[in-house]
This record gives C-alpha cells, sequence and structure tokens, in this order.
C-alpha cells in the first residue's frame, strides 16, 4: 500500500520543533526544550549562614513532634531547619519545620514564603499559592513571592492571575527576565501569541544567553508557520553558541517539514556531529532520507538510532516499514 509523501513524513519523523504540547496523532512527538530539564524556577536565595548548618546536620535535621518537648524551640530555629531541609529536596520535612515556626508566629514572611517552595515542588499549586498569598500580605515587596504565586497560578491554569501575578513581579523587579518569559509562556497557552512573542523578544533582550526564551519563540514562530523567522532564530542561537546541538535538529525539523530533504540531512549531522548518540536526530535524519528516496541509508539511520534507544518506537516502526516494502524476509533486529 502506497501513502501519499506528506502521510509518511508525518508518520516517520519522530520530533517536530521543541513545542510544549503534541501534535495530531499523525504527527510528530515535542521534545523538551534544554532548559526543561530544570526544575521549575521557584526563586529563592540561599542564606550564607546556613551552609555550615547543612554541611554539618544533614542526615541530623528534623522537627519531629517527639522531639524538643522539654523546652519551647525559638521559631528562627524552626525555619533555619526547614531551608536547610528544602536545600536538600526534604519538602515534605521542611513543611513541618515552617508549621513549628508558624507555630510560635503566624507572621513568619519567609516561612510562607518558603512553605509555598515546598509545597510547589510537591506539586500542591492550589496550596502553595495560598502559602505565598500569605507570605505578599506579611511583605508584598518581595518580587519573588509574586512571581512564585504566578506560577503556582499557571499550572492550575488560572491563567490571568498568573499574568497579574508576573506584572506585579516584573514591576518590583523590571529587569526580571524569567517572569517576562513565563508570563509569555501564559499567554501562548491563552492562544495571545503575538503577545507572547513580544514576551519571548523582551527576555532575549534582557538576557540574550537565556536560550528557554530563544527556543519558547522559534517553537512559536514554527507553529504559526513562519518558518523564515523560525530558521533565523536557531540560526541567531547557533551563533551565540555553536554547540546548540538541539538547535540544529530544530532547523532540521523544520527543512523536513518545507520537505527540503538536503538541508534537514545536512542540520541533523550538525546535529549528531555535536552528540553522537542522538537518537531523535538520527530517526529524523532516516525520514530526511527517505524523501530523497534513499532507503538503504535510511535504514541505517533508523538502525543507528535504535543502537542508542533499543526501544524507541518511531524508529522501530520506520525501520520494519522501510524492510517490509522492499521486500526484505529476514527477520527485522531490534538491537
Amino acid at each position: 500500500m502506497k501513502y501519499p509523501n506528506w502521510l509518511v513524513l508525518a508518520g516517520i519523523a519522530g520530533c517536530i520543533l521543541l513545542v510544549d504540547t503534541a501534535k495530531a496523532s499523525a504527527s510528530i512527538y515535542p521534545e523538551l526544550k534544554p532548559a526543561e530539564i530544570e526544575r521549575n524556577y521557584y526563586a529563592y536565595s540561599q542564606p550564607g549562614e546556613l551552609n555550615q548548618t547543612i554541611e554539618q546536620y544533614e542526615q541530623k535535621i528534623s522537627c519531629s513532634k517527639s522531639e524538643n518537648n522539654v523546652r519551647p524551640t525559638h521559631y528562627q530555629i524552626w525555619l533555619n531547619r526547614g531551608i536547610a531541609l528544602q536545600q536538600h529536596q526534604k519538602y515534605h520535612e521542611s513543611i513541618v519545620c515552617f508549621d513549628r515556626a508558624l507555630s510560635t508566629n503566624d507572621k513568619l514572611e519567609q516561612a510562607w514564603y518558603r512553605r509555598g517552595i515546598a509545597l510547589s515542588y510537591l506539586q500542591r499549586y492550589s496550596d502553595a499559592s495560598i502559602a505565598y498569598e500569605r507570605a505578599i500580605g506579611i511583605n508584598p515587596t518581595k518580587h519573588t513571592s509574586w512571581y512564585n504565586q504566578g506560577n503556582a497560578y499557571k499550572h492550575l491554569k488560572q491563567y490571568n492571575k498568573a499574568i497579574s501575578a508576573f506584572k506585579r513581579a516584573i514591576a518590583l523587579k523590571p529587569d526580571f527576565h524569567v517572569a517576562y518569559y513565563h508570563m509569555a509562556k501564559v499567554s501562548e497557552m491563552m492562544g495571545n501569541y503575538q503577545q507572547a512573542l513580544k514576551g519571548y523578544q523582551k527576555v532575549i533582550y534582557l538576557d540574550p544567553e537565556y536560550y528557554q526564551a530563544w527556543y519558547a519563540k522559534g517553537s512559536l514562530l514554527s507553529k504559526l508557520e513562519q518558518y523564515d523567522l523560525a530558521v533565523k532564530i536557531y540560526q541567531k542561537i547557533l551563533k551565540l553558541q555553536p554547540e546548540q546541538y538541539k538547535a540544529w535538529f530544530n532547523l532540521g525539523n523544520i527543512y523536513l517539514q518545507l520537505e527540503d530533504y538536503p538541508k534537514a540531512v545536512a542540520a541533523y549531522e550538525s546535529a549528531i556531529a555535536l552528540k553522537p548518540d542522538y537518537h531523535l536526530a538520527w530517526n529524523n535524519r532516516g525520514a530526511a532520507l527517505e524523501g530523497m528516496k534513499q532507503t538503504n541509508e535510511a535504514i541505517k539511520s533508523y538502525s543507528k538510532a535504535l543502537k542508542f534507544n533499543p526501544n524507541y518506537e518511531k524508529a522501530l516502526n520506520n525501520r520494519r516499514r522501510l524492510l517490509l516494502s522492499i521486500g526484505n524476509s529476514l527477520p527485522v533486529s531490534y538491537n
């Protein structure tokens, strides 16, 4: 059975563009942007005096109610213990400490703020937003509280509230590029694409090395089928930082969309040169080679993808389909 070229290419390419949501079922899976591997950037500072505490008491810190019942403990001790636990990603335990501090003094802005951070990392965004609200009520001049509250609202899909919170953070700190970035992301989620593009551009202006904004802008331009502008974005990324292999990958994906297969192959090979085990690029290189009718080379490229990720379903299906199409009667190797 023969398939139209566009349908085959939609099925064989494993990833098209670094976007936040998957396209239709016949299209390509999204891939994480470089900075999406970091955590969700809940802003807080590390008090210098805690460094020694963390080093010495990492394994001993506790706010269990069964301890320290003989005499009252100053709230600052509970607060410091909670912060130390938070630094070691012990978020449940840190909340116990902050609650003990707040039971002594419920006007502790830092305890509410840190409690919100812990709840955010635990993905309890509704509770986190309440904690940030309490912190803001005590100290409305802290830009990071507004920013973190905006992130909580974003996860709750309360987009208008999120934008309002980000604007308050920016009003307090006009060069707060991360707040601009997440406000632009919310605008994109709401379908306000032009506003989102302006936001990403503002981030780039404030911090040219914040590559999340470059990728987000390129992705949105591609989504809007403004491919020439998207290509320029990825070229700028590569000019600033030539080792950004995902920019080459995204360029290849655009050329694949445009059926400019030689340029797509060249872009994927540039990505592979920087990251030889990049199975997504090997798979999409195979898709471009199929577009050039280079069946044997495409099979080799899919096999390379499977060498680095034997369970990659797209490459498995692509190689099997090609082998069957050329009448290969031998069993397909999956390793």
